[in-house]
């Protein structure tokens, strides 16, 4: 079995690709059905499609090139199913003190 370095950021994946490849578009082009963007998209920011051909394009796996976003079994991280407290919103209503009984 093939051991692989361990990535630590896209910029890792970057540089895997610009090394093999020259560019985005080059990789995007020789060895995937994705476009120079969608591979940009990928790096920059959760992608499930494309990571996985990415993945593939490079000869590894996606626990290895995303290890924030799997988890080591290969399994997506999904984010949290817990509501985010938004502090500034236009649609809450504002809080109001009631002083003195009403």
């Amino acid at each position: 079995m093939q051991q692989h370095a361990t990535i630590t950021d896209r910029h890792d994946i970057m540089a895997i690709i610009k090394r093999r490849f020259g560019t985005l578009k080059a990789f995007a082009e020789q060895k995937t059905t994705l476009s120079a963007s969608e591979v940009s998209a990928a790096l920059a920011a959760p992608y499930p499609k494309a990571e996985t051909i990415i993945a593939k394009a490079l000869g590894m796996p996606v626990q290895t090139l995303w290890p924030d976003r799997y988890w080591p079994n290969g399994r997506r991280r999904l984010p949290s199913s817990r509501p985010r407290l938004s502090l500034a919103s236009q649609n809450r209503s504002p809080v109001v003190d009631k002083e003195g009984g009403e």
